[in-house]
């Protein structure tokens, strides 16, 4: 499903995949979209600090910024994607990009 410049989380080990989460939650706000909920990693684009997760009924592509700290919302900006083809739409727009 992932073309360049995204790759499958599961291509890397699993401590990458943590790290990426633990920096998200750091960066979420009491009043940011996403804080308190459930999520889990997909992808992660390569040239860009986006990551690519999902709580089981939308899709997010988050960008990180690591700054290790708590961010002002609407930092880490996030896209929300309700239906797979709408991500798909958008990850096939970013192979395009590259």
């Amino acid at each position: 499903m992932y073309k360049e410049p995204w790759s499958d989380i599961n291509e890397y080990v699993e401590s990458h995949s943590k790290a990426l989460q633990r920096e998200l939650f750091k960066e979420l706000s009491k009043d940011h979209c996403l804080y308190g909920i459930e999520l889990q990693a997909l992808a992660k684009r390569e040239d860009q600090d986006d990551i690519l997760l999902t709580d089981q009924s939308a899709f997010y592509i988050v960008h990180l910024t690591w700054s290790g700290k708590e961010e002002e919302a609407p930092y880490p900006r996030t896209e929300k994607f309700s239906t797979m083809e709408e991500l798909q739409v958008r990850l096939d727009s970013d192979s395009e990009d590259f």
